[in-house]
């Protein structure tokens, strides 16, 4: 077997992962859960594109915090990089499925061409007026607070 057909979870890490997958996504109106959407296939997209997920996202699913995802991702609460790893990688293995996507109707990411002599409709429109008068603004990473301008 080859690295890439290796399972990227190990039985009790799969079950936990799951039941949390289902919790946070479950199937609803035509559309699949999480837990029949991210398989080892989508995990391992995952991490390839976000490798520092995998550390916090491991230690998220470890025993000991129980088989209720709710009481999981509770328990997870006082542990904030590896609450945000696990929803996150159930979020992007989802929403990066062409299933999911096609599903939603959301084709992905269009390129569109961009004539610099034409005023787009959404200025036009003043949908980012609000936007432009409340200036830059950014979370800081490290903290998710608010980043001041010095």
């Amino acid at each position: 077997m080859s690295r890439d057909d290796a399972p990227v979870l190990d039985d009790a890490r799969r079950t936990a992962f799951d039941a949390v997958a289902d919790h946070l996504i479950p199937a609803a109106h035509g559309m699949p859960s999480a837990r029949d959407v991210v398989t080892d296939t989508r995990l391992r997209f995952v991490f390839t594109s976000r490798p520092d997920l995998l550390d916090q996202f491991l230690a998220a699913l470890r025993p000991g915090l129980g088989d209720d995802p709710v009481a999981r991702l509770d328990a997870l609460a006082a542990e904030p990089d590896a609450h945000q790893a696990l929803v996150s990688t159930v979020v992007f293995g989802y929403y990066t499925d062409a299933t999911v996507r096609a599903r939603l109707g959301y084709p992905g990411q269009e390129a569109k061409q961009i004539y610099s002599w034409k005023v787009p409709g959404y200025v036009d429109e003043g949908l980012i007026d609000a936007v432009v008068a409340r200036g830059p603004v950014w979370r800081d990473p490290a903290t998710g607070r608010r980043a001041e301008r010095t």
